[in-house]
């Protein structure tokens, strides 16, 4: 079914929605979060101390049978500049039931397609998972000599 010209309207107020959500949220704990300009692959930059991060949000309403589906590719990704970007964190909004839930994670998959249940949601979810991200992307290898 072909989607209207409300149903687009409704999305991209849905994306504007949870940009704004994880930014507010976003300032209370970084040092800088700032928006990019219309288009740009990412949708926030985020910075802590020297560390700098690119986040990629994506908004989704609750389905009927309770789940929330989200696709990271999207059809910019066809162009050469968005190919070949890379976005550090992936920002997963919930507006359902429950009310606004943010779940952070790394972008460290291939994996294109997302499926989360609302069990996911708890009362630390967007901290613990933010903490957990930035643990992730700031973990650094240890070397493993074979010749000691």
């Amino acid at each position: 079914m072909a989607k209207t010209t409300e149903d687009h309207q409704n999305n991209s107020r849905l994306g504007a929605l949870g940009e704004s959500f994880v930014q507010t949220f976003l300032l209370e704990y970084c040092d800088w979060c700032y928006p990019t300009q219309e288009k740009h692959p990412a949708d926030l930059l985020v910075e802590l101390g020297s560390a700098k991060y690119t986040i990629q949000v994506k908004s989704r309403r609750e389905t009927k049978e309770g789940k929330y589906v989200f696709a990271v590719e999207n059809s910019r990704a066809l162009s050469e500049v968005y190919k070949q970007y890379h976005c550090d964190i992936l920002a997963f909004v919930f507006f359902g039931e429950l009310g606004k839930h943010i779940k952070f994670q790394p972008n460290n998959s291939t994996q294109q397609y997302y499926t989360f249940t609302k069990e996911i949601i708890t009362p630390t979810l967007e901290l613990d998972s933010f903490k957990e991200t930035l643990d992730t992307l700031s973990s650094v290898p240890i070397i493993n000599p074979l010749l000691k």
